[in-house]
Formats: C-alpha cells, sequence, structure tokens
C-alpha cells in the first residue's frame, strides 16, 4: 500500500510538470490532421550530438504528403541547404511561439515562386530569408509546403518543433495531439554503475560495470546481487516504445531516488540549442564510442551546463549498509516504468572480469590489469612509486593511480616498460596552449568538459608513406573545438594538400589553410589521429539526364570532398538543387517549365581546386 501510494504521488507529479502551454487545441497536427500518425523520434532523444529538438512524423516511407500550418501565423523564415534541415519553414504564431517544418520535399507554390526567385538572384542554391510578416500569413490548417527527405535526413518524414518566445524547443507532445496514441511504458534494457572515487567499487571491482535488468510482476529489477562503495554515479539505457511502431524513442523525464530520497531528477520540458552540445557529458560518450548504447547519466558531470535537471548529484557515496534504488521513467503520456533493487544486502556472488590488456584510461585513473599478484612500478623523473594490487584472483590482479597525483613518465610492468605518452594535464575552463616539437594545439576556455590528460605522438606509416598526428582521444568529447597547428616534416604542394582526419582507415577532410607556406592550421571538435594528404585527381560528373527538360547529374569527389558547383546556359545561371547524401543535382527553372536550350555548362569544384566541366548543346 506505502508503495502504491508513493507512485500515485510520483504520478501527480509527473502530471503536475506536464501542464500544456496553451489553451486546448491552438495548434492541429501538421500532417494528416484527425488521422493517427506515428513517429520516429520524440523530443529530447539522445542523438550522437545533441538531443532531438521536436519530434520526426512517418509519412510511410513517401515524400510529398500536405503539411499544414499548426497554428495561425505567418512565415518568417525560410531556410534552404543540402544539410542539416535541409528545407525548412519557420513559422511564428500570435501566442509567441514558433514552429518549425523540417526536411520538406518542395514548399507551397507561393513560397517556393518566392524563395526560386530569391535562389536566382543570389545564384545560389542555399539561401536563408526573414519574409516581412504581412507577406506570407496563413490561416491553421492551410498547406505551406510538403513533406520530404532533404538535408541530412535519413528517411522520409517531417521533423516538427514548436518552440517558445526565447526559440526554446518544447515538446510537442505536450500539447495532446489525438493523433498520436501512446499506452506504453518505457523499456528499461541495463543499469549501469561507475566509480567516480579511487577507492570506490562495484562488487570489489574498479571502474564502470552493466548489468542485465528483467522484469518482475510489472517492474523491472537487476539478476545478480551488486555490492557498491564509494562515489558511485549511475547509469541507465532504457527507450521508449510508442503504439504501432517498433522504433525506439527517448524519455523525456527521469528520476532516482536510494532509500526514499530523490538524488536526481532531469525533465526535458524544453531544450536550449546553445547547450545541445553538454549531451556529450549527459549520456557515456565514452562507453559509447567503444561500442555501448547511450546510457543516460544519473548524475552530472564536470562540465555540464544543461538546464533541464531538476534535481542531480556528482556521484552517491555508498558505503556497507543496504541501499534502495528507485528510478521511475516518464514518457510524455505520463507512462511510468519504475526500478527498483537493494544493493549491500549480499555478498559478492559474481566479481566481474575486466576485458582489457595491461593498462586502461579511466576518468582521472590508470587502471591496470596483470596475470601477476606482484606490485607495479611507476616512475616520475626521478621519483618513483609501488602500485600493489587493490584486488588479485587466480586469474588476474587489478591496480589502480589517480593521476592527479602524478604524470608517470613510465611503467615498470614486470620487466616490461610502459610508456603512457602522457604529455600533460589540461585543465577545463582555462586556456591553454600545447607546443610540442612540430605541433600547436589551442584550447580555448569551452574547449574541455573535463580536464584532459593529453597523448599524443608522431608516427610514420610506412606503408601509405604518411605523416601520423596521433592523439589518443576518440572517445573523449570536446565542448567545442581547438585550434590545431602542424609544421610538417614532409614538403607538401600546398594547393593541393590539407589536413586529414584517419578513422578506421578513412581520410575525411577536416578544413585546414596552409601558412607561412610551410605550416597548416584547422579547428577540431575530436582529438583524432591526422595526416596530411594530397588530392589531384578532380571530381566525377555521371550524367542521369541532360535534356530540354531536366538536367540532372550525380557528382562526387575521391578525396577532399566537394566544395561548388555551378550550373550555366548560354553563360547565365541555372539553379541546381542540391541532395548531397545522394551526391545529386537537379535542375530547377524559374519561371517553371521553361525548356532549357542553349550552351550548357557545369563545373564542379572539390575543396583544394580541382575542377571537372560538363558541357552539351541543348
Amino acid at each position: 500500500m506505502r508503495y502504491w501510494l508513493f507512485l500515485v504521488s510520483l504520478t501527480i507529479t509527473f502530471s503536475t510538470l506536464s501542464q500544456v502551454f496553451t489553451d486546448d487545441n491552438y495548434y492541429s497536427f501538421p500532417i494528416n490532421p484527425g488521422q493517427q500518425s506515428f513517429l520516429a523520434g520524440t523530443m529530447g532523444e539522445l542523438r550522437s550530438s545533441h538531443f532531438h529538438a521536436g519530434i520526426d512524423v512517418k509519412t510511410g516511407g513517401r515524400t510529398g504528403l500536405p503539411v499544414r500550418a499548426t497554428a495561425d501565423g505567418y512565415i518568417w523564415r525560410v531556410k534552404i541547404s543540402p544539410y542539416g534541415y535541409g528545407k525548412a519553414l519557420y513559422m511564428r504564431h500570435p501566442n509567441g511561439t514558433t514552429s518549425v517544418y523540417a526536411h520538406l520535399n518542395k514548399l507551397n507554390d507561393e513560397l517556393d515562386n518566392y524563395i526560386t526567385s530569391v535562389q536566382y538572384s543570389k545564384e545560389s542554391y542555399s539561401v536563408e530569408m526573414f519574409p516581412q510578416k504581412s507577406d506570407f500569413m496563413y490561416k491553421k490548417g492551410e498547406v505551406i509546403g510538403f513533406s520530404g527527405n532533404s538535408g541530412s535526413s535519413s528517411g522520409p518524414h517531417l521533423h516538427f518543433e514548436i518552440r517558445d518566445i526565447n526559440q526554446r524547443a518544447l515538446d510537442p507532445l505536450r500539447f495532446d495531439f489525438p493523433e498520436i496514441i501512446d499506452d506504453m511504458t518505457p523499456v528499461i534494457k541495463k543499469i549501469a554503475f561507475n566509480t567516480l572515487s579511487e577507492e570506490a567499487r562495484v562488487n570489489d571491482m574498479f571502474g564502470r560495470f552493466e548489468f542485465d535488468i528483467i522484469k518482475v510482476q510489472g517492474k523491472y529489477t537487476t539478476r545478480t546481487p551488486i555490492v557498491l562503495k564509494g562515489s558511485i554515479g549511475i547509469e541507465i539505457y532504457a527507450y521508449d516504445l510508442m503504439n504501432g511502431v517498433w522504433n525506439k524513442n527517448g524519455i523525456p523525464e527521469m528520476v532516482c531516488r536510494i532509500n526514499g530520497d530523490t538524488i536526481y531528477h532531469h525533465k526535458k520540458n524544453s531544450l536550449s540549442f546553445a547547450k545541445q552540445r553538454n549531451i556529450l557529458a549527459h549520456y557515456n560518450y565514452q562507453a559509447y564510442k567503444n561500442g555501448r548504447p547511450k546510457f543516460d547519466k544519473l548524475y552530472l558531470d564536470d562540465g555540464n551546463t544543461q538546464d533541464f535537471y531538476l534535481k542531480t548529484n556528482k556521484g552517491y557515496i555508498f558505503n556497507d549498509t543496504i541501499h534502495k534504488i528507485e528510478i521511475f521513467l516518464s514518457d510524455s503520456y505520463r507512462n511510468i516504468s519504475s526500478f527498483n533493487t537493494n544493493v549491500n544486502h549480499r555478498k559478492v556472488v559474481n566479481r566481474p572480469e575486466l576485458w582489457f590488456d595491461k593498462i586502461q584510461f579511466h576518468r582521472d585513473f590508470l587502471h591496470f590489469k596483470s596475470d601477476q599478484n606482484q606490485p607495479i612500478e611507476l616512475f616520475f623523473g626521478s621519483k618513483k612509486e609501488i602500485l600493489s594490487p587493490y584486488y588479485a584472483s587466480k586469474k588476474s590482479s587489478y591496480y589502480v593511480w589517480d593521476m592527479r597525483k602524478g604524470l608517470p613518465d613510465s611503467i615498470n610492468y614486470f620487466g616490461e616498460t610502459i610508456i603512457p605518452n602522457i604529455k600533460v594535464l589540461i585543465p577545463s575552463g582555462k586556456e591553454y596552449n600545447y607546443a610540442f616539437e612540430n605541433i600547436d594545439v589551442k584550447f580555448k576556455k569551452s574547449t574541455l568538459f573535463d580536464s584532459l590528460y593529453l597523448q599524443y605522438e608522431r608516427t610514420f606509416d610506412s606503408l601509405n608513406n604518411r605523416e601520423l598526428y596521433k592523439f589518443n582521444h576518440v572517445d573523449f568529447a570536446l565542448k567545442s573545438s581547438v585550434k590545431i597547428k602542424i609544421k610538417p616534416l614532409f614538403s607538401y604542394i600546398d594547393s593541393i594538400s590539407s589536413v586529414y582526419s584517419v578513422y578506421k582507415n578513412k581520410l575525411n577532410n577536416v578544413g585546414s589553410k596552409w601558412i607561412n607556406d610551410d605550416e597548416v592550421v584547422f579547428n577540431t571538435r575530436n582529438l583524432l589521429t591526422y595526416t596530411i594528404a594530397s588530392d589531384s585527381i578532380p571530381p566525377t560528373i555521371q550524367v542521369l539526364s541532360a535534356n530540354s527538360k531536366k538536367l540532372q547529374f550525380q557528382i562526387a569527389d575521391n578525396l577532399s570532398g566537394i566544395k561548388k558547383f555551378r550550373a550555366e546556359l548560354d553563360g547565365k545561371f541555372v539553379l541546381m538543387e542540391y541532395d548531397a547524401k545522394r551526391k545529386l543535382i537537379t535542375s530547377k527553372a524559374f519561371p517553371e517549365n521553361i525548356p532549357f536550350r542553349g550552351e550548357f555548362l557545369l563545373q564542379v569544384n572539390d575543396k583544394v581546386g580541382n575542377k571537372v566541366e560538363f558541357k552539351k548543346t541543348l
């Protein structure tokens, strides 16, 4: 009875914090109003580099469905781009909110004629315009465009947002659209415990450990006993389901209680676009980059300034007594799932085996593993530290070192010398310049979420004859960009040479610039391995259609990537709509249906200036 009363109280809390922001029926659904619709994504969902800012409405794999104004208002912004939101409309409403309609295939005729004329006058496919209030006014339900798959969309759908007067994204599902039916509770798959201090342990072990979750009598719990000690961060992997589809959607609200006290509560009622990058500190980025799903951290990690947290912690301190952990998840329709388990109520029965070789970096710590139960020697210049194992089994011994006590130059690992290659500790929140041999790295105050134990080395790839500038931080998230300057040892032809990241044997142009003829600079938000490569091969043009009615081509480049293209007819600009993900450009005449007749020229340039041309008399 007591638990039932608590759950009723929690439901009331969720409901109270989920009130509709306007009068009932102010907004109507933007596609097929009055008919059941299905979603492929929800507000606040964890994407790789941002929280999803709206809902993704499925269109049955089709494009061209009428998109209607969700309320009375006017178009105040139109943005057309081959990337991001693609073709997007922004509509302002009398109550101060803004609705957004993205990845459109086409605008309505009135808007399409307007934007096409702008594209021709600016001689550019990518444009952004801010019409006058009186130019494009629409009533609720009027067609303003047609659904599509433009920009960075991975499939046909409508991305739909509602923003408040400060341009913060609101959860559209809070407005109770009857077209979306959801009576399914969130699904909880795994829980993880992360040691945040040197003495912290999970089942006697140091590190991050995941545990499977089972459902018993409608509630989720763990399969095996868990013993926690010290400062521990709790993480959860869960997703929401909705009627009629199997998409794994985001969960807007999470609460964690220990021994009845709320230690964590987040609610994504609204999102700030300026704080989107904080997602990399909200979910466990390191685990994700190493092949794990995105776990929500139920604690506030360093550098995370996101503002939808109602209660949080820097890690919960567990002692030897029994602790009851409860986690409650609520979707936008107040469907609630609950998890509960007791920890420290039984002895450790299953100590996890850690699958790493010799040395592992874990937050501020070096973690060692060995098949010998002997001390390890750490050297700091002329000083030496003897490190004994904190735990030893029949198979392995484990050791932990807090790098805040010092950065070892070398490690005597049972006769083998290991060089951890840690150059320097770079603090967060400060400007910092690291210069070493032929590289210079400049960190801004805003670059880091947390302190960085910088690992760097220059090597040579003899197989591909390349210099490699290696930062061993593939799984370390940066909050903003860092500026890197390289003075290569080899000679390069500046005009065709650029910096590329090397990841999984693929090269990706990072947009560099040569200075002083022998130095190259670039900005990046990833500390990966970099090289300098030359591109002397021009882009390619594949003709799909070239006649008086339609001009369509696929354009591609083998290395540096497409920088720009231009089509002309008798020397005059011809608009080509660009679908970057399909490498497709398609003509658009203005006025419409005017045949293309004359000398046609298409020129495509890559990012280092190589170009190719296609000519034809039409």
